[in-house]
């Protein structure tokens, strides 16, 4: 970056990370909200944020090794397992419940940061246990693309509740599982509900981070060129409508600078496409700068907003710019980089 280094980058990120193992109690539960002013906690919970945030942890952890951060991650997945991992129906639909609820997001968050963790130490338990989540999001698939979003536990009835993001964070659950098990009804699932998805532009309004990772991880196994055009269209969305600096926030932009690196990641099938990354770069550069305004001494991030929520600090808060900035430092590394 011009005024920001890779090395400053990867600096922030393992300060957040750092902070992120601080707030993970003994019991694996993190202390998810408080105030950045007074320090005096927040209510709320949400099980999907807490996985995503294990996995960030994680993603630091595999560049810094720094062995704090696999502690903390480690508990964390305990207390995952211990209060939220529930069977629906049968011993074989594994499921994460919170509050009566089974979340297509939580699920995939959970069966991503278990892929995560089973690259890390190869425990049979956390690729079997990612396994069978992602057997019962296959489960929950539905025609053209979608899934069901939300199931209520005891009845089995299912919400009208959607999430923006719930399909693209499957779609890299799945795709995540399917590199540690080798099982081609995960990878061939991904391909045909993207081919769909990519016919109707999914993604491309909702700017969507997840449909983006997701992209660049099936790009790794099938080279077909309408998932790099799929991925153009979401980032172009980004670069040519970035309201989302407006709402003076810091996840949202965060949450693009994620899309656009993992886009930058990506492979072009021809050079002409190399100036719509070029001008993805510039605008991550300038997200970063952005999204610095909202960290703390201690290495945290407020939400921002300018509202009575302005210095609240949330654990995905933190997750969300620690994984651009960690991405941004390791675009040198990367075999389609700009920078290479």
């Amino acid at each position: 970056m011009r005024n920001i280094l890779s090395c400053d980058a990867l600096a922030v990120a393992k300060a957040g990370a750092n902070k992120l193992a601080e707030l993970t109690l003994e019991s694996g539960k993190f202390s998810y909200r408080y105030d950045a002013i007074s320090n005096a906690k927040l209510s709320g919970y949400n099980v999907l944020r807490h996985s995503g945030t294990v996995w960030s942890m994680l993603d630091v952890f595999s560049v810094t090794k720094d062995e704090q951060l696999l502690t903390a991650a480690n508990r964390a997945v305990t207390y995952l397992f211990n209060e939220h991992l529930r069977f629906f129906r049968s011993y074989l639909n594994f499921c994460i419940l919170e509050k009566n609820s089974i979340k297509l997001g939580g699920n995939a968050l959970a069966a991503l940061a278990l892929a995560k963790l089973y690259e890390i130490n190869k425990s049979d338990v956390l690729r079997d246990t990612s396994y069978r989540l992602c057997l019962f999001i296959l489960e929950q698939r539905k025609l053209h693309g979608d899934f069901v979003h939300k199931r209520y536990f005891k009845s089995g009835k299912i919400s009208s509740f959607r999430s923006e993001y719930y399909v693209g964070e499957a779609l890299l659950a799945l795709l995540a599982c399917y590199r540690i098990t080798g099982d081609s009804i995960l990878l061939n699932t991904v391909r045909e509900v993207e081919a769909d998805l990519a016919a109707e532009g999914y993604g491309v309004r909702e700017q969507s981070h997840w449909m983006l990772y997701s992209l660049e991880q099936l790009q790794q196994f099938d080279k077909s060129p309408h998932i790099f055009v799929h991925a153009e269209q979401i980032a172009t969305e980004i670069i040519d409508k970035p309201n989302y600096l407006n709402w003076g926030r810091s996840t949202p932009t965060a949450c693009r600078t994620e899309g656009l690196l993992a886009f930058l990641r990506m492979l072009p099938p021809n050079t002409a496409t190399r100036s719509i990354q070029n001008t993805a770069l510039k605008c991550i550069e300038e997200n970063l700068r952005h999204q610095l305004v909202f960290q703390t001494k201690d290495g945290a991030f407020t939400r921002g907003g300018g509202d009575r929520r302005d210095r609240e600090v949330r654990i995905d808060y933190i997750q969300h710019n620690i994984s651009a900035f960690l991405h941004f430092s390791q675009l040198e590394q990367s075999p389609n980089s700009l920078h290479a």
